[in-house]
């Protein structure tokens, strides 16, 4: 799997300039000095220490007994709004939330979710900048068209992209990209036609066959996977999905509070979930929702440093059947 690096913090050298007696000035040096090197010696030992959570909470992630289902049942979660050591702990999961570069408009429009912006035409402002550029990068991109509050409730501009129901836009320039050729808006021609047909790609050989010569390149970036994890859709985000008119799902709130209920004394597995909703592959909303988590966000935060981290699954387990994760993003604050 292709990644970023991650993002390295910068240390600014201040250069003090003295203009007043020398004798003076050599005494503000020393205490300004002392007060320097104390500092970046405790940042270092921020850092160390932050590194050394990190690496625990990678470790509990790495074990968990049922790699096919997460949810807030799993070990890593007893980290989650802690503080150890003086440094607070959050983690969340991203496939919990939307991908607002992802979404079809019309899922926005005509659910609830449409109260998450400031105003109707947001949405269309939203999706005119993501047409325009390829794709959002950071929410201060879109921070005068929904609030940040409401952004970190339900969205995320990180994740993989489902081809069985991916926006048209995002996958041709997605596909365009990595294959550096219009193979992406080959792509999005083909993704019109089956649905226009009501047709879905259901296993990766089909899916081999589709991209051809480019699906090496292709995947995981693009692949099948359902983006969203039962087990952490918020509630506005889960009833929204469920009651969307297109998805045609009968008694779909009835069925919303199943599910709810159930997860929070247990982890909701896949096959769950579809008997609960009673769908087949012939569904669109069974590649929309799923068990796993593909992006984790770990935040620590200390007296002196923070750091945030985004980490990712590769949908490809290793060797011996165990999942493999990348640091994606790590950025020191």
């Amino acid at each position: 799997m292709k990644h970023n690096k991650g993002f390295s913090s910068l240390e600014f050298i201040v250069t003090l300039f003295f203009l007043s007696l020398i004798l003076i000035a050599l005494g503000i040096f020393l205490r300004v000095s002392d007060l320097t090197i104390s500092k970046r010696t405790q940042d270092k030992s921020d850092k160390e220490q932050i590194d050394n959570v990190l690496n625990s909470i990678f470790e509990e992630i790495k074990k968990d007994h049922t790699p096919n289902v997460d949810s807030k049942t799993d070990p890593v979660w007893k980290y989650n709004d802690t503080n150890i050591d003086g440094f607070d702990i959050s983690i969340k999961s991203l496939s919990g939330l939307i991908n607002l570069n992802y979404v079809p408009k019309e899922i926005l429009v005509n659910t609830t979710l449409v109260s998450a912006f400031e105003a109707p035409e947001s949405i269309e402002k939203i999706k005119n900048l993501i047409e325009e550029n390829g794709m959002i990068n950071s929410y201060e991109e879109i921070s005068d068209l929904i609030s940040e509050e409401k952004f970190n409730e339900n969205f995320t501009l990180h994740g993989y992209l489902n081809f069985n129901v991916a926006d048209e836009i995002p996958l041709a320039f997605i596909g365009n990209n990595i294959t550096n050729s219009y193979f992406g808006d080959e792509l999005a021609n083909k993704r019109k036609s089956l649905r226009n047909n009501k047709q879905f790609i259901q296993n990766e050989t089909e899916f081999n066959m589709l991209c051809g010569i480019h699906y090496d390149d292709i995947t995981p970036y693009i692949n099948l996977n359902p983006t969203l994890n039962i087990n952490f859709m918020s509630e506005e985000v889960l009833k929204s999905f469920l009651t969307y008119p297109q998805f045609k799902l009968s008694n779909a709130l009835q069925k919303a509070n199943t599910i709810i209920s159930l997860r929070d004394s247990k982890e909701i597995t896949q096959e769950e979930l579809i008997s609960i909703l009673g769908i087949s592959k012939n569904h669109e909303l069974y590649y929309y929702i799923g068990s796993k988590t593909w992006f984790w966000q770990i935040h620590i935060t200390g007296k002196n440093t923070s750091c945030n981290v985004i980490l990712a699954r590769d949908p490809e387990e290793g060797t011996l059947g165990e999942p493999k994760f990348y640091l994606i993003e790590k950025k020191w604050i």
